[in-house]
């Protein structure tokens, strides 16, 4: 009865080594429909123009022209602002010219023609960057949970912990002080350079060059640390992921019996997958924020190239007053192009710290 007993035991665990065992992730591909339909949305919903499908052929030719088709339509106001500041320069320098003993007077009422000229257009550039920076902050908050996801799926715990809070931390603080201090800070630039303009005698231009350094160094400065801290971070908790995850795998494959290597194979199959899914979520998104944020910042800099040009052809004219009034308003635009970029290069380096961390 007892050799009847062991050989029973031992064919039932010998059977196992010559049975035809499959292990494999069963419905991957709903969880990858899942993610990629979410992504379609989100993509849809801000109006990038491209899906999670046409990333694999999306190129920079592609991307630039989903960008300049969406700054073209923007680039008559400029245009029309570059056309009535020369006007209003050139009519300076008439009225200059024929004046006697009203210089003052003169380029007081030119000064208020500029401004008359280029104030409603500047509000409407302002409002615009406002509008592009709560447009961004709207898309990274549902998005960075989407990518934060797929790295738990690819088993980087630790980072996606990390990833997910700093980004939505860092995108909700920016965009809280800009809807509290940006506005304000560029009308400040614009209001002391129209009173620098129309009351010589008292220079402002000083206290805008540093309004200007102020913000701009402070703005680049934190976000170096930013993107310092959380590189080192997700480094760190990457290294660890990396480590618990091929602890799992050793411990499924040494202690699992006879399918435990193939259990432990198919976790790194699945694994991969996760990872691809990851590079796919993580390139539409660099590339979303490249089409929301690009055509506002390439318009900045056209309006910065019209005050450049108003500013050089004031000074040809002489009409010092006009020139000041134009380099006041530039450095309100380099406040809001500082913004714009350094909120742009966060967004992009921790994403692809995310993805370059994916399970260590």
């Amino acid at each position: 009865m007892k050799k009847i007993f062991i050989i029973v035991i031992s064919l039932i665990l010998i059977f196992p080594c010559f049975a035809p065992f499959s292990v494999y992730a069963s419905e991957l591909s709903d969880y990858t429909m899942e993610i990629t339909e979410e992504l379609d949305g989100i993509l849809s919903e801000f109006g990038t123009g491209f899906e999670a499908a046409d990333m694999d052929d999306l190129s920079l030719e592609a991307l630039g022209s989903i960008i300049w088709s969406e700054l073209s339509s923007r680039l008559s106001s400029p245009m029309k602002m570059l056309s009535s500041v020369f006007l209003v320069i050139v009519f300076s320098a008439v009225m200059k010219s024929a004046s006697d003993n009203s210089d003052k007077m003169y380029s007081t009422i030119c000064v208020i023609a500029s401004v008359m000229v280029i104030l409603p257009q500047l509000a409407d550039v302002y409002s615009g960057i406002l509008r592009t920076i709560q447009n961004t902050g709207g898309f990274i908050l549902v998005f960075v949970p989407v990518l934060s996801a797929v790295s738990v799926a690819c088993g980087g715990f630790s980072t996606a912990g990390v990833c997910h809070m700093m980004l939505l931390g860092a995108s909700e603080v920016i965009v809280k002080l800009s809807e509290s201090y940006l506005l304000p800070v560029l009308g400040i630039t614009a209001s002391m350079g129209a009173a620098g303009s129309v009351f010589p005698s008292t220079s402002l231009e000083s206290i805008v060059n540093l309004l200007k350094k102020t913000v701009t160094w402070g703005i680049s400065i934190t976000m170096t640390l930013f993107t310092g801290f959380v590189t080192l971070k997700c480094s760190i908790t990457g290294r660890a992921d990396g480590a618990a995850a091929k602890t799992a795998k050793m411990l499924v494959s040494g202690f699992v019996p006879i399918v435990g290597g193939a259990v432990s194979d198919a976790y790194s199959t699945v694994k991969g997958s996760f990872e691809v899914i990851g590079g796919t979520v993580g390139a539409a998104g660099i590339a979303a924020i490249a089409v929301l944020l690009l055509p506002t910042l390439l318009e900045l800099l056209v309006y910065r190239f019209v005050m450049w040009a108003g500013s050089a052809a004031a000074d040809v004219f002489a009409a010092q007053e006009i020139s000041k009034l134009l380099k006041s308003i530039d450095s309100g635009f380099a406040i809001a192009q500082c913004v714009l970029v350094c909120y742009s290069v966060i967004f992009i380096l921790c994403t692809a710290i995310l993805m370059k961390t994916f399970g260590g």
